[in-house]
């Protein structure tokens, strides 16, 4: 859902959607790769990444089309899991949702020879574009 990250920092990470349809979903879930890929980032992509649980999301109030441009905010840490403003810019309106990443060690499940490199290439194709 992430077709470019055009800023990056400790704190923060700015991005753009590829080209959303208008289905309700898309957007929160462009928000929570966003997110998701900051964890990834910050944690050296030593970690598996996911969404825990979604705090709060407004709906906005027609369908998303088109690229939207965000930027995940870190607003706590804990070792196993950050919190996360993420807001998007909608129709002139900015939509802001709170979203928990939860992060676990890469295991059987989550292999570590695999994933990590296979985000690390995602990542960067997506800093690049």
């Amino acid at each position: 859902m992430l077709c470019r990250i055009s800023a990056v920092g400790d704190g923060f990470m700015a991005a753009e959607s590829a080209k959303l349809g208008g289905e309700p979903h898309e957007l929160l879930e462009a928000m929570a790769q966003c997110a998701a890929y900051h964890v990834r980032h910050v944690t050296k992509f030593s970690r598996q990444a996911f969404l825990m649980k979604v705090t709060r999301y407004p709906f906005p109030p027609s369908p998303v089309t088109g690229i939207v441009s965000m930027t995940a905010t870190l607003t706590g840490s804990a070792s196993d899991a950050r919190a996360y403003a993420v807001s998007a810019e909608v129709g002139g309106e900015t939509v802001t949702a709170s979203l928990l990443i939860g992060t676990t060690p890469f295991d059987d499940r989550f292999e570590a020879a695999r994933l990590s490199p296979h985000y690390q290439e995602i990542f960067s194709c997506l800093t690049s574009a």
